[in-house]
This record gives structure tokens, C-alpha cells and sequence, in this order.
């Protein structure tokens, strides 16, 4: 596979040049903004312009990986965060744990109600 890309850069970069040595002869007037250039070699406005294209592309490029660095390493950082929460979280014994956190859960163990448990407390009384 790096052969095979290896040999596309090199035809790519050879046909470049072809496209180049084509335009050795010709001059072109070129204005930009206020600015007035006559008789400019072509040759030398496509490399101006494809090194100022490369630069450019670069430069957003850098700002693109930074971003993605710094939001992966966000995330690594939380993801740090939520293994040592659920690691802690296993080593929690049953006895640690109150009552009332059960009470938080889709399956909740009920608490009696206070008329059960003074019922119940009235038969234990009358036994």
C-alpha cells in the first residue's frame, strides 16, 4: 500500500512539473486589491499561489489537531474519572451502603408504612 502511494505522490509531482514547464512562457497581469503587477511569470504565480494554499491549509490543519487533542484528552480525563468512581464503587461493602440509598433505585425496597408498623408494633404489645 506505501509503494502504491508512494508512487501517486511521485506521478502527481511529475505531472506538476509538466503543467509548470508549460507555463514558463507566459506572463500575466495580476491585481490585487490596490496593488497592480504587469508581465508576471505564470510559473511563478502558481508556486507563489500553491505555497500560499499549503501554508494556509496547514495552518487550519494545526488548529484542527489541536482541538482534537485537547477534547481527547478532555475525555481520556473523564474517562479516568468514571473508572476510579466505579472501581470505588466495588469496594464498597453492603454493610457501608445506607438504607436509604436502596430506596433510589428502579427496584425499590419499600419502607413500611408507619400505620404497618404501629400495627405490628400493637400485636408484638398484646402477645
Amino acid at each position: 500500500m506505501k509503494i502504491a502511494l508512494n508512487l501517486l505522490k511521485i506521478l502527481i509531482f511529475i505531472f506538476a512539473l509538466f503543467i509548470l514547464a508549460q507555463n514558463t512562457r507566459q506572463y500575466v497581469d495580476i491585481e490585487l486589491l490596490t496593488y497592480s503587477y504587469s508581465n508576471v511569470n505564470l510559473l511563478v504565480v502558481i508556486l507563489v499561489s500553491l505555497t500560499i494554499g499549503a501554508v494556509l491549509g496547514a495552518v487550519f490543519m494545526a488548529f484542527s489537531i489541536i482541538q482534537s487533542h485537547s477534547q481527547v484528552k478532555e475525555l481520556r480525563n473523564k474517562n479516568r474519572q468514571l473508572i476510579n468512581e466505579l472501581e470505588n464503587l466495588r469496594n464498597i461493602s453492603i454493610e457501608e451502603i445506607p438504607d436509604e440509598d436502596f430506596s433510589l433505585g428502579p427496584v425499590s425496597a419499600s419502607k413500611p408504612s408507619p400505620e404497618k408498623t404501629t400495627a405490628n408494633q400493637q400485636t408484638s404489645e398484646t402477645q
